[in-house]
């Protein structure tokens, strides 16, 4: 299997979207989304009614819409879609500041992976979808491109679980992020022997 490299898109590169706009999420616990998403993203609402919301946290309009349907049913583990959405921080110092905050409000994650070339904590809302907050290990491309190059990837799809408890008073403490990275890349490798068959 070949190491991954990050492409590189200029101007002479087909038209593409600028970015990615928004997510809409339908449910039948509008009064538990709401507040939720309000505080895992400290998001404010662009408009909102008793069973509607526009939720934003930067300049775009609106990042989230969750929308009350009545009819809207829990969908099943095993069912195909979406696994997830993620939302990245600049660094892994506001990361940390918010795995905090939330804490602090009852929100803890489900699981959390350093995957090698990204810290990734794992939440799941009132309706069970899967949302992750997360950050680059890695500050360029080159430094990025390098860490693919030396096969860890293409090994190891997964990456390792950490505690962030234990991660958070490292950090605290004053040990540096590249420090923890290390610390928290290593244990026991999933076996991911199946995924690499289907792929191969």
């Amino acid at each position: 299997m070949p190491n991954p490299r990050l492409p590189e898109f200029d101007e002479t590169s087909p038209l593409r979207p600028a970015r990615f706009g928004h997510i809409v999420l339908k449910t039948s616990r509008f009064k538990e989304m709401l507040p939720w998403y309000k505080t895992v993203l400290n998001a404010e609402a662009l408009f909102e009614l008793p069973l509607v919301a526009f939720l934003t946290y930067d300049d775009e309009h609106h990042r989230v819409l969750i929308a009350q349907d009545p009819n809207a049913t829990p969908r099943p583990a095993t069912a195909e879609g979406v696994a997830h959405w993620a939302y990245l921080f600049d660094s892994f110092g506001d990361l940390m500041k918010a795995f905090a905050r939330l804490k602090g409000e009852g929100i803890e994650p489900t699981y959390c992976v350093n995957h090698g070339f990204q810290l990734s904590l794992y939440y799941h809302d009132p309706d069970h979808n899967e949302v992750e907050l997360g950050c680059d290990v890695f500050g360029t491309r080159e430094e990025l491109n390098a860490w693919f190059e030396n096969g860890q990837f293409a090994a190891n799809l997964y990456g390792y679980n950490f505690d962030p408890d234990k991660v958070l008073a490292r950090h605290l403490e004053g040990v540096s992020d590249t420090e923890i990275f290390a610390e928290t890349y290593q244990g026991e490798a999933p076996d991911l022997s199946h995924f690499n068959e289907q792929t191969a």
